[in-house]
């Protein structure tokens, strides 16, 4: 256990503290001894009767510069009214043995691994700071701003990794900005930070080399917020509907770096292909902004369960293409959460500099992606990996969506205890991880029989979720007893089986480059949504008809065998509760 977590778990038990609330004291008192140096904190702490108005007081008498008791003032504004003396001096105490300026400008107050849950600064993540960093250095440059720079971690990072000479950082939160303050005060070096209110300020008036957009993820605005923002712009941009903030802020940093410059962002991975942002990411495409786009693990950012992309842009590019990277894989796994280990951050740079391609790393002509919508997911450019493309539309009879049947009318259609029926309703929870549906569905009535009919699935049908937090598909074996209904959230797809065989079709969906394909038309990142038109238009490999039994022969064997063992596994569960009772009964 470090000192940090000492004190964290200290004051968590005897003040009721979070770890940042704990952070804070850490780095308040930190600077303290900083200013007026151990040996006087710790005679403050012994012989003062811990009252804040007292200990503040002494501390003061200590410092004759004006902005030294601006920083002091700031510093003992996070410390708390009420504290227990013996619990103070004991956390002075830890303090002092330590190396404070190394307290005060390297620990991150929102960076360690009990603050998993907090929400912070996408900038206050060591490992994203490391991987930001090493790109930004490929590129080079003396002067950096970082949007959304919380308590000016990421500069902090620069200026000791990468030699910048001049940075400058905008904060919304006001209590991270007295944190970069004072920071910035013991850094000694050109650093400017600005608190403001509005993550929609202006272009800068001054250039620079490099800009880091950490500003958060999924961002809701009004229109009248970015006015004076887009009004700052050197070109007219037609603002006919609310883009996602991230893109304006992308396009904003555009405006702000020299004509040699970098702009590396965060973005929700929505943003890259959903139909809102068509225009602008259209703009970017258009102008050849857009260098790299590097698809990151769900995780990475701890205080989101978005997954997240970086797009690394650039003025005055020469390249027609833009490349594409998936580091989903890439990361290292700690107990509930994961990170890039310095490994990781290397494997990453690697795909970055290399010219290699492969089925993570792609070169995508600007051309193509403006005959697509602008669309920058990766997954709808992977289709040269697909033997014999052709579109899913091409080779079925028909797609489409299950009966829409609300909370109330599904009350209202279930059977009571004695009726029966031979219509069933197929909901996502009868679709099985195995690839099957449950042979256990809910009977419904069917007093208004032709508003079924046509949602009516027959065997060899593949379905598959429409919108879910995962995406689940199975193959459909038809019975002679009931006919089953599919519900609103699924997709039926009935396959042309003189041109397909569905159990290959299947096969063809579970695979790597079949997964790779649903992803390519799929939108929403924590809730997964597929449509019909997106399935119609889904690129599959068509085989030989040899080919294609032979795989699906092969499926349907293994499906049947899963399901046999399924069932075997039920019984051997059912007995083991009944095991000691069998005994004693027959003793």
């Amino acid at each position: 256990m470090n000192f940090r977590e000492e004190i964290q778990n200290m004051l968590r038990l005897t003040e009721k503290m979070t770890p940042i609330e704990s952070n804070r004291i850490i780095f308040a008192i930190s600077t303290i001894g900083l200013l007026i140096g151990k040996e006087n904190l710790l005679e403050i702490s012994h012989n003062t009767v811990i009252d804040l108005e007292e200990f503040s007081r002494k501390a003061y008498l200590y410092i004759d510069d004006k902005q030294g008791k601006e920083v002091l003032s700031i510093a003992l504004s996070f410390l708390p009214h009420k504290i227990e003396t013996f619990m103070f001096v004991n956390v002075i105490e830890i303090i002092t043995k330590f190396d404070l300026k190394h307290i005060v400008l390297d620990l991150g107050i929102n960076s360690d691994s009990s603050v998993r849950n907090e929400v912070f600064s996408i900038s206050s993540i060591e490992w994203i700071n490391s991987l930001v960093s090493e790109i930004f250095k490929t590129h080079g440059g003396h002067s950096i701003y970082n949007c959304d720079c919380g308590t000016a971690d990421f500069i902090l990072h620069m200026f000791n990794n990468n030699h910048i000479e001049k940075a400058r950082g905008m904060v919304i939160s006001q209590q991270d900005y007295y944190v970069a303050l004072i920071r910035k005060y013991f850094l000694n070096q050109d650093l400017e930070i600005v608190n403001t209110n509005t993550f929609f300020a202006p272009k800068l008036k001054d250039k620079v080399d490099m800009i880091y957009c950490s500003y958060p993820l999924i961002f809701k605005y009004e229109k009248e917020e970015v006015a004076q923002m887009i009004d700052s712009w050197n070109f007219r941009f037609e603002f006919n509907k609310k883009y996602s903030a991230n893109l304006l802020w992308i396009i904003n940093a555009l405006q702000s770096i020299k004509d040699d410059g970098m702009v590396i962002s965060f973005v929700p991975d929505g943003v890259l292909f959903n139909g809102i942002d068509e225009e602008a990411r259209r703009y970017l495409v258009l102008n050849n902004y857009v260098d790299t786009i590097i698809s990151l693990p769900i995780g990475i950012l701890p205080s989101t369960a978005v997954k997240p992309s970086l797009i690394i842009l650039k003025k005055n590019r020469n390249k027609k293409s833009i490349k594409m990277i998936d580091a989903s894989k890439i990361y290292t796994e700690q107990r509930r959460y994961v990170y890039f280990s310095q490994e990781d951050i290397e494997e990453i740079i690697k795909l970055y500099l290399d010219d290699i391609h492969s089925d993570c790393v792609i070169d995508v002509p600007i051309s193509e992606i403006l005959a697509n919508d602008s669309y920058l997911g990766m997954n709808r450019y992977l289709s040269d990996t697909i033997e014999n493309p052709i579109k899913l539309e091409n080779v079925t009879d028909t797609i489409f969506r299950g009966y829409q049947l609300s909370a109330s009318e599904l009350d209202r259609l279930s059977l009571n205890e004695g009726e029966e029926s031979i219509y069933r309703i197929i909901n996502i929870s009868d679709i099985q991880a195995e690839g099957f549906v449950s042979d256990d569905l809910r009977k419904i009535k069917y007093d208004e029989k032709k508003k079924f009919e046509k949602y009516i699935v027959e065997d060899g049908d593949i379905i598959i979720t429409a919108k879910n937090s995962t995406i689940k598909s199975a193959i459909y074996r038809g019975n002679k007893i009931y006919k089953d209904i599919l519900s609103g959230n699924l997709i039926a797809i009935r396959v042309n089986k003189n041109i397909i065989n569905p159990y290959y079709l299947k096969a063809f969906i579970d695979s790597k480059v079949g997964a790779l394909a649903l992803r390519s038309i799929q939108t929403g990142t924590s809730i997964i949504t597929i449509t019909v038109n997106g399935l119609k238009e889904m690129k599959i490999s068509l085989l030989s008809e040899e080919d294609q039994e032979a795989i699906g022969e092969e499926y349907k064997i293994n499906l049947e065998n899963m399901i046999d063992l399924m069932e075997k596994y039920k019984i051997a569960a059912r007995h083991s509760i009944q095991i000691f009772d069998e005994a004693r009964i027959n003793k």
